[in-house]
């Protein structure tokens, strides 16, 4: 499946995956949406299309026969031009130190199988925007970069640009004391941006003294360093922060050494910075995705999972209760059918934010648990707190009075809510936590809804007119 493109679309990205089915199923649908798409059915043949393809980002699983991804991962970021390429990796793994183990070898996301399409979609968008920012910023600071070169070769240039340029560009010669020892500096040339950066206009800084304290306001380890550049000849770059007109800038200084003296160049990297905090948001917001179910915007599944096994271990360890809420719109596929999906939609979202309500400590977690179901963890809680809280809950949904013309316990939108709490024994597993509350699910709806019930050690439930008993110590 070496085929694929049509050139100017959205990104080149190359797939890789032993399965042919999933890789025919990513190539259709992500050529859907405007990508240009290579397949790949192992690394070996993944390698030599990195090379003729150049792709911008490569979608990569893990359990592959012959080389694994992170093998593969770990070997095409060697070279240099491919290290800059995002991977993203796609499994059925689904641990801590899988995802950990992949970002090590240099991936830049993770995805687990079976994959949500749009999910994957934006996370794809993510890392192609994060890979366009980066390079915009390399191309600006190379652009400086070049600048500095030309500064520092041709004194004529220097005098050109100094009138000009928004720069700062400053020439200093060394003031030394009786023991030939530097103890000031004498700026014998200054354009405006550098002596606004001084504090001084040009007239008020050219042929006077540049004295320790000044430049301690910028850096009390400046001074030295500027000392170093005429005692040894070392270029020196440095980066500062400076308040200008009220106004806080960052400015790249790189000092070169000039007879007894040194020449200076001074530039606004306020607006690198800002793109170094822009990379640095859009992280934190791939991590919030990754975290967050994006319409109630609580924890989703994934996080949910991972955070009740954590606080499990942590109770276990401390010996402490730990309760689990499990909570369920009553009749919520009627009321979809009745009121439309967009206002079963809005139901859900101002749910979530009453239960968010009801649950006021910062330890606690809220999750969306399903599609209709949310789930609290409750760290340090004992039965009764546990308790407490359903009751808050169920408080909080009926003060909303969403009206639920289907429902037959009431007039508005209710919750079943089931409670169990449990001290972890040596030999427990955290599951059992969900099944009991779970089980006290199951009675809260059998025994009417719009109510919440309590595991209470033995509870008995039919099913195909089959009794069946769970008993959890």
């Amino acid at each position: 499946m070496n085929t694929l493109i049509n050139e100017n679309l959205k990104g080149r990205i190359l797939v890789v995956d032993d399965s042919p089915e999933y890789l025919e199923f990513l190539t259709d649908m992500l050529m859907d949406y405007g990508y240009s798409i290579m397949g790949a059915e192992n690394p070996k043949t993944a390698f030599n299309q990195v090379e003729s393809y150049s792709p911008d980002l490569v979608l990569l699983d893990i359990i592959m026969p012959g080389m694994d991804g992170y093998q593969f991962c770990k070997y095409l970021k060697i070279d240099p031009k491919n290290s800059d390429i995002p991977i993203i990796f796609m499994s059925h793994l689904d641990e801590v130190l899988d995802k950990i183990k992949a970002f090590q070898v240099g991936g830049s996301d993770y995805i687990s199988k079976p994959i949500l399409f749009e999910e994957l979609v934006v996370r794809i968008e993510n890392q192609l925007a994060l890979k366009r920012q980066k390079l915009k910023l390399i191309q600006e600071i190379e652009r400086l970069q070049n600048l500095e070169e030309v500064l520092s070769q041709s004194k004529a240039l220097l005098i050109d640009v100094l009138n000009s340029s928004p720069d700062g560009i400053a020439a200093f010669k060394a003031v030394r004391n009786l023991s030939g020892k530097i103890a000031n500096f004498c700026c014998v040339v200054a354009n405006l941006m550098m002596a606004q950066v001084l504090g001084h206009t040009p007239q008020t800084v050219v042929g006077q003294r540049l004295l320790k304290s000044e430049v301690d306001k910028i850096d009390p380890t400046l001074f030295n360093k500027l000392v170093q550049v005429i005692e040894t000849g070392e270029t020196l770059n440095f980066e500062f922060q400076k308040t200008i007109e009220q106004i806080p800038r960052w400015y790249q200084m790189t000092a070169v050494k000039n007879g007894d003296g040194f020449s200076v160049t001074v530039w606004d990297i306020s607006k690198h910075k800002e793109w170094e905090i822009l990379l640095n948001q859009t992280s934190q917001y791939i991590y919030q995705q990754a975290i967050t179910d994006s319409l109630t915007q609580l924890l989703n599944r994934r996080t949910f999972d991972y955070s009740l096994e954590r606080e499990w271990y942590r109770a276990k360890r401390e010996q402490l209760p730990l309760s689990l809420i499990l909570a369920d719109v009553d009749y919520f596929k009627d009321y979809n059918d009745h009121y439309g999906h967009q206002a079963g939609d809005e139901c859900l979202q101002q749910i979530a934010k009453a239960i968010r309500r009801a649950v006021k400590r910062s330890a606690d977690l809220v999750s969306r648990y399903g599609g209709e179901e949310f789930a609290i963890i409750l760290p340090n809680t004992n039965r009764a707190g546990a308790k407490k809280v359903a009751e808050l809950i169920c408080s909080e949904i009926h003060q909303l009075q969403l009206p639920h013309a289907q429902s037959t316990v009431c007039e508005s939108v209710t919750l079943s809510l089931g409670v169990s709490s449990h001290v972890p024994k040596s030999k427990d597993q955290f599951e059992m936590l969900i099944k009991q509350a779970d089980i006290a699910l199951y009675q809260a709806k059998k025994k009417g809804r719009n109510r919440s019930v309590e595991f209470m050690g033995k509870l008995e439930y039919k099913t195909n007119d089959l009794t069946n008993k769970l008993l959890f110590h």
